[in-house]
């Protein structure tokens, strides 16, 4: 069965600069199947409107055999679509610089808290930095024993975006081995 990959942006939107766009332009490239959804005003994000995204998202999308990669807000969007569509067991789920919490940005505290979940047992990555602006690394550790996933440290990595990250050649390796 052939891999389908999603990638979910943050908050702000896609960049031509950041890694997800890089990534998405290779899958493109290689002929994959995937969707990078444009999530309805990215600057005001409503989590049930980025939901019924996902929803429209999935019905033209085979969930089946799924690689997700999510970023910052888009993370906790698929949290909040994990435990909506507990159906949906992805082959794959990489978290990238999730927040915890709203970090007093007003405009996405919609979608904190995060819902109650434990996703042990399937397969998710959670993968931060020590010097993130949006949360500290006491605060990964918490979220990634409090869903039941494993944690990758990226020491002085930021917020994993933009222009620290375009061309992101572990993720790539990482999508090429799920092919």
């Amino acid at each position: 069965m052939k891999t389908n990959f999603l990638l979910l942006h943050g908050y702000g939107g896609k960049s031509p600069e950041h890694w997800q766009s890089h990534l998405a332009e290779f899958l493109r490239k290689d002929r994959q199947n995937f969707r990078y959804p444009d999530f309805p005003e990215p600057d005001l994000p409503e989590l049930e409107r980025w939901i019924d995204c996902m929803d429209r998202t999935f019905e033209h999308f085979n969930p089946a055999s799924l690689v997700v990669a999510g970023h910052s807000l888009g993370c906790a969007l698929w949290l909040h679509y994990a435990k909506k569509r507990p159906d949906i067991k992805p082959k794959k789920v990489y978290l990238v610089a999730p927040p915890l919490n709203d970090c007093g940005i007003k405009e996405i505290s919609d979608f904190f808290p995060l819902p109650d979940i434990n996703l042990s047992g399937q397969e998710y990555l959670i993968i931060g930095s020590d010097n993130d602006n949006f949360i500290r690394l006491d605060e990964f550790k918490t979220l990634s024993e409090k869903l039941g996933i494993p944690f990758k440290l990226m020491p002085g990595a930021g917020h994993i975006n933009a222009p620290t990250f375009g061309h992101w050649e572990w993720m790539q390796t990482e999508f090429l081995s799920l092919i």
